[in-house]
């Protein structure tokens, strides 16, 4: 049939079904089949054309991953293995792991070369158990088993913006940089070390490469690369509060020094001790919520003010306005160390390291006795109670009372004069003070009466002698005070290097160096005297017993810092006992000498010293004789008659 001319109607059922109605003026062709065949069909079969599989655009694949997809679908919790949806139980698993993980971490040796790898595997080893993510960085995305891809290519925290996209691996790259430049901070100084670690430390917390437990992977890895730098850092000895205050100045604005101060506090080993002994302690008597206070050692050359809380064999602490700054006792003048009390205002200042390296054994200022504290000590001496009690014996014959002149007697500790006026009293006028024991009826007295009245005269004795012997006492008791004074007043240096090495040879390497120099025999003997003259007795005794606290608490110091005093004593003890007694010359005589002078020295101005505090003695030109025990009340009468007969005449 010609059709180019003809319109053809077709019906549209006649059509195969994949061919699509053509509603344009298009060249078409289709055959009609035959109508028995239509009728077998209820629907016709269509060819399918396979779809090629497009690849999602760009669009789409950004709004599937999102910083949301770390996380449960409403809620706060980290996706993580163990499908748990609460996060308070979360954390404590997550704790649990990672610290049994940290403990194996300890014991691995680190590589020779850390690098940003090594982070990427501590964060790992970590927290395996716990993210599927472990070990990755967050600006990558990570596709969850879920088919979720989580990617947090920025993170706030606190206001503080980290380390955004690509930064985060330029801030990992300048770590590798910086760790091979300067060849893992091996043969550095510790000081250098922690100028160098601390400042890696704020780098490493500015790019914050993972989504969760950055903190701990930095620790983890600022002890490894300590270990192999030859160093030892302790993060245990910083609480949360004082590492997040750290982070975020240091972050935010840039001041590295709090940052600085951590990591020295952490690697000193004077430092790690104090601090240790103060945590520990808060442990034991269960102080909560540590983590929250704000904890660090007293800086060198820094005045505090604050108020003491209490210390230990080595620390002490001060609260400065709800800080606690911990001290090391060697820091604080023993005349200040040993009159602290708990809750007592305070200021100190820590002395540079280098004047406190200088001094074995410190200067202590004694304060004068006040009127008191003299008077105190009076009552406690052993021959002044004797006294007291010879006269609360007759004082109990006379009148019937021992205690009679407790007030009389304390007017002869303001004024030992008043000694003597009492006894003149009680010799005139006796019942002046109290009726006398015993009855006396019209002339007729009994036994006891007639024993009182002899034992008036014994009174008085034993009254003035009471008071000659508070006068001897109290001179006694301002010269061993003056003494303790001018002896507590001399600091004794550290020995010179020659004489620490001296004490770490043999006892024949000793002699045979000593042999061969006099010069070296003549310094080790008046080192020895000045340590000699400094120490106290109970001092060399608690050395010798190697009674560390209590040669602490005499001297005024830490128990570690008593322990080097004791050890170096010990040991110039020792060598001095290997040299001979004397050495003839014509130094040894000058010396002697000169020791002679100043003694003569010290005499005069001790003579001096009684005679400004004490005027009592420059009025009284007798020699008081003291003896320890009295002879009997009656072989002390006569003598004594005719003394108090002239008193009666005055």
């Amino acid at each position: 049939m010609d059709i180019h001319k003809t319109n053809i109607i077709g019906n549209k059922k006649h059509l195969k079904p994949e061919q699509p109605i053509i509603l344009t003026m298009s060249a078409s062709s289709f055959t009609a089949p035959q109508t028995k065949n239509l009728q077998n069909t209820f629907l016709p079969k269509e060819k399918t054309v396979p779809l090629e599989k497009q690849p999602p655009s760009l669009e789409n694949q950004e709004k599937n991953i999102s910083p949301r997809n770390f996380i449960y679908t409403n809620s706060v919790t980290l996706k993580n293995k163990y499908g748990i949806t609460d996060y308070g139980k979360l954390q404590m698993q997550c704790a649990h792991d990672s610290a049994k993980a940290i403990i194996n971490l300890r014991q691995e040796a680190p590589p020779q070369k850390l690098t940003s790898a090594y982070l990427l595997y501590i964060h790992h080893t970590l927290f395996k158990n716990t993210f599927e993510w472990a070990g990755k960085t967050r600006e990558k995305p990570f596709t969850f088993k879920d088919g979720t891809v989580a990617c947090m290519p920025e993170m706030k925290k606190a206001n503080i913006s980290f380390a955004s996209g690509k930064k985060v691996q330029e801030g990992l790259e300048n770590l590798d940089r910086t760790l091979t430049e300067k060849n893992n901070f091996k043969g550095l100084s510790r000081e250098a070390f922690v100028e160098n670690a601390a400042e890696m430390m704020i780098q490493l917390n500015y790019t914050h490469p993972f989504r969760e437990g950055n903190g701990r992977t930095q620790r983890m890895f600022f002890e490894k690369l300590a270990e192999v730098a030859g160093h030892k850092l302790d993060f245990s000895l910083i609480t949360q509060e004082r590492m997040n205050l750290a982070s975020i100045v240091s972050v935010k604005s840039g001041d590295s020094e709090p940052m600085k101060h951590l990591f020295d506090d952490i690697s000193n080993p004077e430092k790690t001790l104090i601090l240790k002994e103060f945590i520990d302690h808060m442990k034991k008597i269960g102080v909560e919520n540590m983590k929250e206070r704000l904890v660090l050692t007293a800086k060198e050359e820094e005045t505090y003010t604050g108020f003491y809380r209490g210390g230990g064999a080595n620390g002490f602490m001060i609260d400065v306005k709800g800080t606690f700054i911990i001290g090391d006792k060697k820091h604080l003048a023993p005349e200040q160390l040993k009159t602290l009390k708990i809750g007592d205002a305070m200021t100190f200042t820590v002395p540079k390291a280098q004047d406190l390296q200088q001094i074995l054994i410190p200067a202590e200022k004694i304060a004068p006795l006040t009127k008191e504290e003299i008077i105190e000590r009076i009552k406690k001496d052993t021959s002044i109670q004797a006294r007291k009690q010879t006269i609360e014996v007759l004082c109990k014959i006379v009148y019937g009372n021992p205690h009679i002149l407790e007030e009389k007697l304390e007017k002869i500790h303001e004024d030992p004069l008043e000694g003597e006026k009492l006894a003149c009293q009680i010799i005139k006028f006796p019942k002046s003070i109290s009726k006398l024991a015993g009855i006396n009826i019209s002339g007729i007295i009994n036994n006891r009466r007639a024993h009182a009245k002899e034992n008036i005269f014994p009174l008085c004795i034993a009254i003035d002698r009471y008071a000659d012997t508070f006068k001897q006492v109290e001179q006694d008791i301002l010269r061993d005070h003056y003494a303790k004074q001018k002896r507590c007043e001399q600091l004794v240096e550290i020995p010179r290097e020659w004489i620490k090495d001296l004490c770490t040879l043999s006892k024949e390497q000793q002699q045979k160096t000593l042999s061969q120099s006099l010069e070296l025999r003549e310094e080790i003997r008046a080192y020895s005297r000045k340590i000699n003259a400094r120490l106290s007795p109970s001092e060399h005794e608690a050395i010798k017993e190697k009674d560390y606290e209590r040669l602490a608490q005499i001297i005024g110091t830490s128990v570690n810092k008593a322990q080097e005093i004791a050890k170096i004593v010990q040991s110039v003890k020792e060598i001095r006992q290997s040299i001979p007694e004397r050495e003839f010359s014509c130094r040894t005589f000058e010396e002697h000498s000169g020791q002679n002078l100043l003694q003569t020295i010290k005499e005069n101005s001790y003579e001096k010293y009684i005679k400004i505090f004490n005027p009592t003695a420059m009025k009284t030109e007798k020699t008081i004789e003291i003896t320890m025990h009295d002879k009997t009340i009656q072989q002390s009468i006569q003598p004594r008659k005719a003394e108090c007969a002239r008193a009666m005449s005055i």
